[in-house]
């Protein structure tokens, strides 16, 4: 029988609740922490033949998510009173994000390990943009191999707000047949239950958090509540008036660009 796993997260102890065959080949233990509900695979040493595509062909609905948070973010960051200061997509993908809130208005950069930049380049995260107001990590936690020490990274660019993406298993644990294990895609290691989440962002210093089923938005100190839960029910309706408030970046990116070649 296979022996209990040492939490990745907290340290308690995490007994095995069923396998699953990863990437079509490797049989792969999936581990429930009785002490803070993550879920987690057995060590995870098939990603780097995982993330030789960054971004799966089985995910169809890349294009459409981000659309949608754009609204959602773009909504709660403009009722929360970010105007002109530097933000940051945290492993940003393709960069399809970042530019969709710079089309909108706001002053998003992007940092990814495994992706190329293709629709944001020149935006890039550097130090010297200083503190970010908001740190978005969309489909990004499910990837954490050491949740809390991944989680702390992002965290340390001290950003006020903290919003992230990532589907709560409706049963604890998860049942084995849940869609978004993933076994196909091999990148999916660590799934959260709401406890779960919490106990992250009060080790990390955001202890003022709403989590939701698949959207979460963590804080330093205390906000006013309404702001988020009018973000995400209202925000497809809310967005085109954000949009008409604010100054998109489009033309003048292309033109920092175009002066940036010429130099």
């Amino acid at each position: 029988m296979t022996a209990p796993l040492v939490c990745r997260l907290c340290g308690g102890t995490a007994p095995l609740r069923f396998e699953k065959t990863v990437l079509g080949r490797h049989r792969v233990g999936y581990h429930h922490c009785e002490v803070c509900g993550l879920t987690q695979t057995g060590e995870p040493h098939w990603l780097a033949e995982a993330y030789r595509e960054a971004i799966h062909p089985t995910d169809t609905g890349l294009l459409a998510r981000n659309i949608h948070l754009r609204a959602v973010t773009a909504v709660f960051l403009h009722l929360s009173g970010v105007r002109d200061e530097p933000c940051l997509d945290y492993a940003g993908g393709w960069g399809v994000f970042t530019r969709l809130m710079r089309d909108a208005g706001f002053q998003f950069h992007w940092q990814e390990p495994h992706a190329q930049n293709l629709f944001a380049p020149g935006f890039e995260w550097r130090d010297d943009l200083g503190c970010p107001a908001a740190c978005t990590a969309f489909e990004v936690l499910e990837h954490f191999v050491r949740p809390l020490e991944e989680f702390q990274r992002i965290a340390a660019f001290g950003a006020d707000y903290l919003v992230t993406s990532t589907e709560v298993p409706p049963t604890s644990p998860p049942s084995p047949d849940w869609w978004y294990l993933a076994p196909e895609t091999g990148q999916h290691v660590a799934f959260y239950e709401r406890r779960t989440l919490a106990r992250l962002g009060r080790a990390c210093g955001y202890p003022h958090a709403i989590i939701g089923s698949f959207h979460q938005v963590f804080a330093k100190r205390p906000f006013p509540a309404w702001r988020w839960h009018a973000a995400l029910r209202f925000g497809r309706l809310l967005f085109p008036l954000v949009r008409r408030r604010r100054r998109s970046l489009t033309l003048a990116d292309s033109e920092r660009l175009r002066r940036a070649g010429n130099a």
